[in-house]
């Protein structure tokens, strides 16, 4: 079947993925200030909102300069992005640098701003591949797949010593995604993934918390009784939802009951508030938003650094929004990985606003924006 595209399909691509963007942030931003009830007073409630709207404008900025800056100086800035998030990813892990909540060193705090430098990464180490991937000098064909696999792999056990497994397999998996969709020899796709199991496995073992959380997930199939807390608080909230919800704002597990109910399990939230209806339409705009995608990143398939990029990042977002309403849902074990457009968090969202920038920039004419 032909990729090609008709003029009118073009702009409809271009416009309906805008549109699902736009309907998710919108949504986001009222989750946000429903789910963060249990501050209990409107005081705190409204401080989050507000940080959430000044998150959104600085990553809405930055949404809009990289849509429209040329594609060459992004692919130049490539290598010194990555060099500049792996020296955050440095940074962090150091005592009196990084930030330790809940035994995790993740983040930069500067006053009431925080910054996670892996969030960042999903879109760096993408950058960094599609960089190597059109260097043809002499001598770098052998040379860039060195780089590209030690890349692969330095960059998501960095973010698993933090510890953040759920980012680090995340960011592993969009880098074994761009290697796929580059067309890259099968052999260095191959031993990235065989490398990766007995760091995780090791992992595990200096971590056994982590062992511990997927055993009772498991054991909690067949016993409700033994599920872990977060999983019985989020089906109880998407539960009570029933097909048309509470209302917004009406929700009473964010109360105190439903932990992290404004990052990771937002999406509880909706259920609750919204029933059925809610959810079946937040994951309608992410097919939508993901089919458009498509079609959009099937207009430069002859293009193998600007399809393998932006794909990689298109699948890279939908991917986090799938794993998180499973994590919700109880279809996968419980992992770290937010919302992308619906969790509070300033990082996540800058980085989601990037790749959706990119994926615009990418899939322009190509004759209009060349990368040499």
């Amino acid at each position: 079947m032909s990729t090609v595209q008709t003029p009118q399909e073009q702009p409809l691509a271009r416009e309906g993925f805008l549109i699902a963007i736009v309907a998710l942030l919108g949504l986001g931003t009222m989750m946000v200030f429903s789910s963060t009830g249990a501050t209990r007073t409107l005081e705190l409630r409204t401080g989050f909102l507000q940080k959430h709207l000044i998150f959104l404008l600085a990553a809405g900025s930055v949404f809009l300069t990289l849509m429209q800056m040329p594609t060459r100086w992004v692919m130049r800035a490539a290598p010194w992005v990555f060099l500049g998030v792996t020296a955050l990813l440095g940074l962090v892990l150091i005592p009196g640098i990084g930030s330790e909540v809940n035994g995790a060193r993740r983040w930069f705090r500067l006053g009431t701003v925080s910054l996670q430098p892996s969030e960042l990464m999903k879109i760096a180490l993408p950058l960094l591949l599609a960089w190597l991937l059109r260097e043809t000098r002499p001598g770098w064909k052998k040379l860039r797949t060195t780089v590209a696999f030690c890349a692969l792999l330095f960059a998501p056990i960095l973010i698993a010593l933090q510890p953040d497994l759920g980012t680090s397999v995340l960011v592993f998996t969009m880098g074994a995604c761009f290697l796929f969709l580059a067309g890259y020899p099968v052999w260095l796709f191959v031993l990235g993934c065989a490398s990766i199991i007995p760091v995780l496995g090791g992992l595990m073992m200096f971590r056994p918390y982590q062992l511990q959380r997927l055993a009772s997930y498991f054991d909690a199939l067949g016993h409700w009784e033994n599920a872990q807390y977060q999983v019985k608080q989020s089906l109880l909230s998407i539960g009570s939802g029933g097909l048309w919800g509470t209302g917004p704002g009406r929700g009473l597990q964010k109360l105190s009951f439903l932990p992290e109910s404004h990052t990771d399990f937002v999406f509880a939230v909706i259920g609750e508030e919204l029933g059925l209806v809610g959810t079946l339409a937040t994951i309608g705009l992410w097919i939508l938003l993901f089919l458009c995608g498509v079609r959009l990143v099937s207009r430069v398939i002859d293009d193998r650094e600007r399809f393998a990029l932006a794909g990689t990042l298109l699948a890279g977002i939908v991917l986090q929004a799938v794993i998180n309403t499973c994590v919700v849902t109880s279809l996968l074990p419980p992992k770290g990985i937010s919302h992308p457009l619906l969790s509070y968090g300033g990082s996540n969202l800058l980085a989601t606003m990037i790749a959706f920038a990119l994926i615009l920039n990418l899939t322009r004419n190509p004759k209009e924006t060349p990368l040499q």
